[in-house]
């Protein structure tokens, strides 16, 4: 039985905000899109949908290395619900802080570039919460952009925004560890060289957050 038939088995009783969020920070190798973002945020507003969302997020960011596109997924709907969510997310995130800060300090071994990647995101994203006038700032600024639009995006690119890395790699024989490295470095490679083409808005929050120096 496939991995996503198992998914829809299990997502018959559960409510549209869970399956969502689950499907957005799922082990596939793509997504969030820019659509599930936008309907995540959306779901914030309610304060049952926003529970059934971090209960997500409070398990997946605490998930096992082995589970990294949880963790890096996961990383993506915080940033972009920080900006476009409820207060009320922003009010839970910054409660449990602590699931962003530990992150700073990830490690995994066999993978130096996507732990370096979770640890910038974490501690730009730790920022951020930290500094309630930077926050409100950057919320104020991507609404400001929303309502300057005059339709909203339905691209349904991927939206995992793993900044691009010069993955020039040497023709020389490669080990077993190497070699299962380097897929999983093109894999991330390929996953953001799919999103070039970003809506006006995706690259407005990527500018606003890449600004944000780490500590």
């Amino acid at each position: 039985m496939s991995r996503r038939l198992v998914r829809k088995i299990r997502n018959i009783s559960s409510a549209p905000a869970e399956i969502k969020i689950k499907s957005a920070t799922s082990n596939d190798s793509f997504g969030p899109t820019s659509q599930d973002l936008n309907e995540i945020a959306l779901f914030t507003s309610s304060s049952k949908d926003l529970k059934q969302i971090t209960n997500v997020l409070t398990k997946r960011l605490n998930d096992h290395t082995r589970n990294w596109r949880h963790i890096i997924k996961c990383l993506t709907v915080v940033q972009f619900c920080l900006l476009a969510g409820s207060s009320e997310f922003v009010r839970w995130m910054r409660d449990n802080m602590y699931l962003i800060a530990t992150l700073q300090e990830f490690q995994m071994g066999y993978n130096e570039d996507t732990a370096h990647h979770i640890r910038s995101k974490s501690r730009k994203i730790t920022k951020l919460l930290k500094d309630k006038t930077l926050l409100d700032d950057k919320r104020s600024n991507f609404h400001a952009l929303r309502s300057s639009m005059s339709r909203p995006s339905i691209d349904k690119r991927s939206s995992l925004d793993i900044h691009r890395m010069d993955l020039e790699i040497e023709e020389v024989p490669l080990s077993p560890t190497a070699l299962d490295r380097r897929g999983q470095s093109l894999e991330i490679k390929r996953t953001f060289e799919n999103d070039r083409e970003l809506s006006p808005a995706r690259h407005e929050v990527i500018k606003m957050l890449d600004d944000i120096v780490e500590e």
